[in-house]
């Protein structure tokens, strides 16, 4: 009989053992006085220790050589009930714990059976989920904005780099309501483009977009020409008299280009008709009420013309409503592959060709820092569909200022400018790569794939030369 029963403990004891060692999160055992009787292999792999290093020694011992932190223990002991806890290993594993105490039948704490489970790779893997979910919001992103390069209505409006999305995200903003937009950059960035999609997609798309250009209308015709004239003002002025652009452009925007060339006598006008939506045509009295939205640009810089006393204080700030700045092409390189696409497809349509360009010649443009913007861009590669000799345009077809582009490649060299250790200058490539790469693409899996590394390490280079980003 006792054989039998021992037979059976025997049995018990060894399912027991199996159940407790199979568990994939640890089991840790102590006896009402801390002192650890029982781990299994989970435990070992956490603490990096053996069940010879552990059994034996007391719970709160092995806390203060740094095992783990902070202990349960004591806390047990006082509350004599279960408690759970977040504590950190040795090993840098974070783990949560669960206390249990196990009580004899005076109500004595007879053991505590610890169970703890690894938060660190659950931790990661959640981390690993919110970069693809946020990688994937990007790609979203990105494609929304490909839809809309498709779109014939934005065809003009090429937007793949950073700074001209964040262009877009402001036109679908803006173009909702009437506030009066002050768009400026640099001569042929494409302020006109800007302009043309911020009515294309606003309540005023079916009435007139009249664009002026202050600087090429004479200083003496240029009010005749924005708030027309009565009947009789002039000799030799048409009988009926003739209405003004701002009366033209009535339930829809007027673009008045180049705003800085505006004469500072006429810019007293133009502020009222902006504060009160009326105007007098010349040589009348009569109030003409208008419901124009006004877009106003410039390659000027308004602020020091204000300070010049060459502008208007009072009407820089009426138009500064909403200001919208285009940067110039060289800082925007990711578009130009896309407007050399569009400009070449536009052209061929155009002049009826098949002209296409070799790399070399793709190569020099996309290098080359277009001191005249978009405009350059669209013009050289008019003349190039329009003189190419050959079907494919080749390097010397190009003026010898781009030219010479298609063959530099010192623009990947590393100018040292003093002479430091191997490790030092490995060290600011480095840097410099890991920047521009993020900077361009913003993705830590984009930039493994283009620098030849793995994910996971671009994620913590990344993290170690940009601060405060959010590394996707």
């Amino acid at each position: 009989m006792e054989s039998s029963l021992l037979h059976d403990y025997e049995i018990l004891n060894k399912q027991l053992e199996t159940i407790i060692n199979s568990s994939f999160d640890e089991i840790f055992v102590t006896n009402g006085k801390g002192t650890v009787l029982r781990v299994n292999p989970a435990s070992e792999a956490l603490y990096g220790k053996t069940a010879k290093d552990l059994v034996g020694k007391n719970a709160e011992d092995l806390a203060q050589i740094g095992l783990y932190s902070p202990t349960l223990y004591p806390i047990i002991k006082q509350r004599k009930e279960r408690v759970s806890m977040i504590q950190r290993t040795k090993s840098g594993r974070t783990v949560h714990v669960i206390g249990n105490p196990v009580f004899d039948d005076k109500g004595e704490i007879e053991i505590i059976i610890f169970t703890s489970r690894d938060l660190t790779e659950i931790r990661e893997l959640r981390d690993k989920m919110e970069r693809t979910e946020s990688l994937l919001e990007s790609y979203q992103e990105e494609l929304s904005q490909l839809r809309k390069f498709q779109n014939k209505e934005t065809e003009d409006f090429i937007s793949v780099s950073s700074n001209m999305r964040n262009i877009v995200r402001m036109i679908d903003k803006i173009a909702k309501v009437d506030s009066t937009v002050l768009v400026t950059g640099k001569s042929g960035v494409g302020k006109g483009v800007i302009v043309e999609n911020i009515h294309k997609k606003s309540p005023r798309k079916e009435k007139p977009l009249i664009h002026v250009n202050c600087g090429a209308i004479p200083e003496n015709l240029i009010e005749t020409e924005l708030f027309g004239y009565e009947p009789g003002t002039f000799t030799g002025g048409q009988k009926h008299g003739k209405r003004g652009l701002f009366e033209e452009a009535d339930g829809g925007t007027l673009f008045l280009d180049e705003i800085g060339e505006m004469p500072l006598n006429l810019q007293v006008k133009l502020l009222k008709a902006l504060q009160e939506n009326t105007i007098q045509r010349v040589g009348g009295t009569k109030s003409i009420e208008i419901d124009v939205r006004i877009i106003a640009a410039t390659n000027k810089d308004l602020e020091k013309m204000v300070d010049d006393a060459t502008f208007r204080e009072d009407l820089y700030y009426r138009l500064n409503v909403i200001p919208i700045h285009i940067p110039p092409l060289r800082t925007r390189q990711e578009d130009i592959p896309y407007l050399i696409d569009h400009f070449l497809n536009k052209f061929n349509l155009k002049y009826q060709s098949n002209t296409i360009l070799s790399l070399e010649v793709e190569n020099a443009l996309c290098h080359y820092d277009w001191p005249g913007n978009v405009r350059e861009l669209e013009n050289l590669i008019e003349r190039l569909v329009v003189m190419a000799d050959d079907k494919e345009v080749q390097l010397n077809d190009l003026p010898q200022k781009i030219s010479r582009f298609g063959n530099d490649r010192s623009q990947y060299f590393v100018h040292l400018y003093d002479v430091c250790t191997l490790k030092q200058a490995q060290e600011e490539v480095e840097e410099q790569l890991i920047k521009r790469a993020y900077e361009k693409y913003k993705s830590s899996y984009k930039v493994g794939e283009i620098l030849g590394i793995n994910q996971s390490t671009a994620f913590r280079k990344i993290k170690k030369y940009i601060k405060n980003e959010s590394v996707y």
